[in-house]
């Protein structure tokens, strides 16, 4: 049995991953501009431009924060669930949360608002 304590461990590393990387991740997937918080931001995201404006910060925020917490959500099941895998397994799972739930919650919300459309 794993004990309480790794499997906040496990749900810890991943949603920290998750978060910094977040913006990145925007920067990926809609191709905005949006670089990493240590870099600048959403400084060169394309809201602040004439062009299509990218689904995730166009709400003030409100894109990154369904994201989040449908990731860290599902992450969050994933680490304490009862039964199930090893730790390692786990953080990999937890991992990989983060480009299937957050790729997924993009597309819907990218195609939702006509992003790709011509």
């Amino acid at each position: 049995m794993i004990s309480l304590q790794k499997r906040a461990a496990v749900f810890g590393v991943a949603a920290l991953l998750s978060g910094v990387f977040l913006i990145d991740f925007c920067g990926w997937i809609y191709g905005c501009g949006c670089q990493s918080v240590w870099k600048v931001g959403a400084l060169y995201c394309n809201i602040h431009t004439g062009t299509k404006h990218c689904p995730w910060c166009t709400h003030g925020g409100v894109g990154f924060a369904v994201t989040g917490i449908l990731v860290f959500g599902t992450q969050a099941w994933i680490a304490f669930r009862a039964a199930g895998p090893s730790l390692l397994v786990r953080l990999g799972m937890c991992i990989a949360a983060f480009p299937v739930v957050g790729g997924l919650a993009a597309y819907l919300v990218g195609s939702a608002q006509g992003y790709w459309t011509p």
